[in-house]
């Protein structure tokens, strides 16, 4: 089996393994004014939404496209959570860095790429039927080859979106030749590509982190003060609990000292 091959049944396996979990539709979700504040009026900011709560993708869209491509509250087709998951997959056996710094963008934001191209629904549903495509590559501009992800492909030419080295944001999608690209079998054939054990638990660490991140601080914890004031009814972590009962001896013991002259 060549490192072509094996990136392939690599990411076969990935797929297979994240698409088994996915059993349940992820459903749009409209923000509310409030939350969506900082855009333009004439923008809309939406969700898609799994099940348990988690964001999966974040789009801001003109309103009418918004509307017209999402309606508030309707499931997600599996076409388009595939696509995400697709994605994903061939984006977890890759070790370099500039792949693995747009693991987190990939995961909430690369439907938003699309949405710079498409003009239609259909036009969305058709790109994402094609299983050929998205992919991870390399494009050769202005002189230089750097890592991208291709959208699709339109007679000679293919839509891609360069991915920054540092902090593995995507630009905004441009249309190179084909000829810009590099050979994909002999690319992937060239990396160091991750089994598929190691590939699955890659998705995980990202898809786990990205759910850490949307969770909302926890105020309910009392502050060292409230523990002083009212300790009966404060609670503490472990941690500040220990580090409070030693301040308490460590100031006894110096008072002590100080009275009992030793």
């Amino acid at each position: 089996m060549s490192n072509y091959e094996h990136y392939q049944a690599t990411v076969a396996r990935v797929n297979a393994a994240i698409l088994r979990k996915l059993t349940r539709p992820w459903r749009v979700q409209y923000l509310a004014d409030d939350e969506a504040s900082n855009i333009e009026s004439d923008e809309l900011k939406l969700l898609l939404v799994a099940p348990s709560g988690s964001i999966c993708q974040r789009l801001t869209l003109p309103k009418v496209m918004a509307q017209s491509f999402w309606a508030e509250n309707e499931p997600v087709s599996n076409q388009v959570t595939e696509y995400v998951v697709r994605g994903a997959a061939r984006l977890a056996p890759l070790r370099q860095s500039s792949y693995r710094n747009n693991f987190p963008h990939w995961l909430e934001h690369c439907l938003q790429q699309l949405h710079y191209l498409m003009l239609s629904k259909e036009q969305l549903m058709q790109v994402m039927a094609d299983t050929r495509y998205p992919y991870p590559s390399k494009v050769k501009i202005e002189g230089g080859y750097l890592p991208c992800w291709v959208w699709y492909e339109e007679e000679d030419h293919r839509a891609v979106s360069v991915i920054d080295k540092r902090t593995g944001l995507f630009s905004k999608p441009r249309i190179v030749d084909t000829y810009q690209l590099v050979d994909s079998e002999k690319w992937f054939g060239a990396q160091v590509i991750d089994s598929a054990e190691e590939s699955i638990e890659t998705v995980t660490y990202y898809v786990s982190e990205q759910v850490k991140g949307q969770k909302k601080p926890d105020d309910s914890e009392p502050t060292l003060t409230d523990a002083l004031h009212n300790p009966c009814t404060s609670t503490l972590s472990p941690l500040l609990s220990v580090a409070l009962v030693t301040g308490v001896l460590v100031g006894f013991f110096i008072i002590l000292k100080m009275h009992l002259g030793f």
